[in-house]
């Protein structure tokens, strides 16, 4: 039998002791206090505080239905603490910097999610994807004739795109075979770009052995391998190369040949180094020349036409890839006595990458995107990217102008301009979101028409014009971004700033668009003084707080008082009286409900930071 306390009544009810009564009483007055509003222990009040936040919003129009993704959902009762997490106070410089990349990221994904959409039918554009490949191994296998040669091609294969990154060439040495049925190396060589490797992820080598009738044909789609950054995702459904691209191929591969002398009777080693942009020659130049054996003497001789034309073959593969690299060429070259040109063909080609940069698969994939759509139609493609406007294409330019360093933009007059541009690209990006509003339309479309062409046809294709126009539009914006806001451009700045906050802090995105004015966004370094802060993004992340209503009027309050003392304050004032009023008004940042355990209230707050902004700054009322 269990022990009981107390003592039983004759119907076997335990009957409570005194002392448990007398806890009962305690726990029931104490309840009854909290729900007349005493505050909790922790919590002070003082005269004129803002009374405690009511547990419950009453909020109109809201519901537990809808939302954002992400976003709990809520109705008219649903507590406070429910909107969204506290962040209490000022936001981990790291954190900040980690949701600005993965908001800056999704704005990338959601641009070559539509690029890849939008009017494209995914089996057509890997069909042409294959056509394209298909038909450059042939045309590479049908000028070897010798039996026991050996062709390698190193495909990076995903999404069904197809993108060479190495080649290599074994001479077999030995007879010339019979005629090869080039229909029936087709018929192989589609089944394995399409089938068995082309629904792959990864690195495939297609190899090819000439023997004395055929082609044997094998792949390999096993080793394990890094992506490189020029591979592409997104197949593209037109069927073959430029005109121009094949033109200005053939033109640097005689040149690059032109230049090869080999001794008589002789053979050569010969360096190229090709340098690519996109489906692009950047430009050439030869290595070097290393005679592997000397003949009996005599004047050397230039190489035979025929090995420009493989040279080109050998080539136009490695133009599908994205964005600046070089192929390195070794190209062996000989002379048979009595023929009056030398011989040649490529032994080997492969894609040399530059160092990564910041945000380079960033760039690359919203660069892939903007090229897919402007390569399968001109002017298609340049439509899509005029309606994306500034805002939407600020990171893809914000990426481009990094790639291509700052040299393009060294021009006489740019301080701040250069320095914004210096920075991490999302960090770019947004700055040149919100400084590009400060130049006209007019300005802002012709920007756009112009940086299009730099990325999509290279600086190259930039008349001297052109160039000129592109260049004083950013000595304008070093101009506009010393001036001061406008009323138009501030409100716009708001509105956005309120997107961007709900985009950083989705918790907090429901509140924003349910409650409206009852949580501003505040500019921690206000709007009016954008203009000391040229190379700084006003609606920077870590410019941004969200907090309630009544603390953003005391806010508001110093800010007056300050610019009534100082109308034209410095860059330096203008930080030092952010850095005050941040510091004692930080508890309420990034939250929806009063902090706790916050021994004062924000009027206590406004005191101490204005007593603190009169010390600093005298004259300050």
């Amino acid at each position: 039998m269990s022990k009981r306390r107390g003592r039983e009544c004759s119907s076997g009810v335990a009957r409570p002791s005194p002392w448990v009564v007398g806890w009962v009483l305690i726990t029931f007055l104490l309840q009854a206090a909290c729900a007349t509003g005493v505050p909790r222990a922790g919590v002070l009040t003082g005269s004129g505080s803002r009374p405690p936040a009511p547990r419950f919003f009453k909020a109109a129009g809201t519901s537990g239905s809808g939302g954002s993704v992400g976003v709990p959902s809520v109705s008219a009762d649903t507590p406070v603490e429910a909107w969204g997490d506290g962040l209490e106070g000022l936001a981990n410089p790291e954190e900040v910097r980690e949701r600005v990349r993965r908001v800056e990221e999704a704005r990338a994904e959601a641009l070559v999610l539509a690029a890849q959409r939008e009017g494209r039918e995914p089996e057509e554009a890997r069909e042409a994807e294959a056509d394209r490949a298909l038909a450059r191994v042939v045309g590479l296998c049908s000028g070897v004739e010798e039996v026991g040669a050996v062709l390698a091609f190193t495909f990076w294969v995903e999404g069904g795109a197809l993108t060479l990154v190495g080649y290599q060439e074994e001479r077999g040495g030995g007879r010339v075979g019979r005629p090869v049925d080039a229909e029936g190396l087709a018929r192989v060589l589609r089944l394995v770009l399409t089938e068995y490797a082309g629904r792959h992820t990864g690195e495939v080598v297609v190899r090819l052995r000439r023997e004395e009738a055929r082609w044997a044909v094998d792949y390999d789609a096993s080793r394990p391998s890094a992506r490189p950054p020029e591979a592409r995702r997104l197949p593209v459904r037109t069927p073959g190369t430029p005109a121009g691209a094949v033109l200005t191929l053939q033109e640097a591969a005689r040149r690059l040949s032109r230049a090869v002398q080999v001794p008589a009777g002789g053979a050569a080693r010969v360096e190229l180094e090709v340098r690519l942009e996109d489906g692009r020659l950047a430009g050439g130049e030869l290595r070097e020349v290393r005679r592997t054996r000397e003949g009996p003497g005599g004047s050397p001789l230039a190489l035979s036409p025929e090995v420009a034309g493989h040279l080109v073959q050998v080539l136009l593969p490695f133009t599908e890839g994205l964005g600046p690299r070089t192929v390195l060429v070794v190209l062996r070259a000989e002379h048979l006595l009595g023929e009056a040109r030398a011989r040649g063909w490529v032994e080997s080609a492969r894609v040399e990458r530059p160092p990564v940069q910041p945000g380079q698969s960033w760039y690359l994939s919203m660069h892939e995107a903007t090229l897919l759509r402007w390569r399968e139609g001109v002017v298609e493609g340049s439509a899509w990217l005029a309606q994306r406007g500034v805002e939407e294409m600020a990171l893809w330019f914000a990426l481009g102008i990094i790639a291509r360093s700052l040299g393009f933009f060294a021009t006489e007059g740019l301080e701040w301009v250069t320095r914004a541009l210096g920075r991490e690209p999302e960090v770019v990006a947004g700055w040149l979101r919100t400084s590009l509003k400060r130049l006209t339309k007019e300005e802002r479309t012709t920007f756009t028409q112009l940086w299009q062409k730099v990325a999509l046809e290279g600086e190259q294709a930039l008349s001297r014009s052109e160039r000129k126009t592109l260049r004083g539009l950013f000595v304008r914006l070093e101009q506009a971004i010393q001036e001061p806001l406008n009323i138009d451009l501030k409100n716009t700045l708001r509105e956005e700033a309120r997107v961007y906050y709900a985009e950083l802090y989705p918790q907090f995105a429901r509140a924003l668009k349910d409650l409206g004015s009852k949580f501003p966004v505040h500019h921690r370094r206000p709007l009016q003084y954008a203009h000391l802060f040229p190379d700084e993004n006003i609606n920077a992340a870590e410019n941004l707080t969200m907090l309630q209503e009544y603390v953003h009027k005391e806010i508001n309050f110093l800010w007056a008082r300050f610019r009534k003392a100082r109308p034209t304050p410095t860059a330096d004032e203008v930080r030092r009286a952010a850095e005050i009023i941040d510091r004692q008004f930080e508890p309420w940042y990034h939250r929806i409900d009063d902090p706790s355990g916050v021994l004062k209230t924000a009027e206590q707050a406004k005191d101490a930071a204005l007593r603190e902004l009169q010390s600093r700054f005298p004259g300050l009322a």
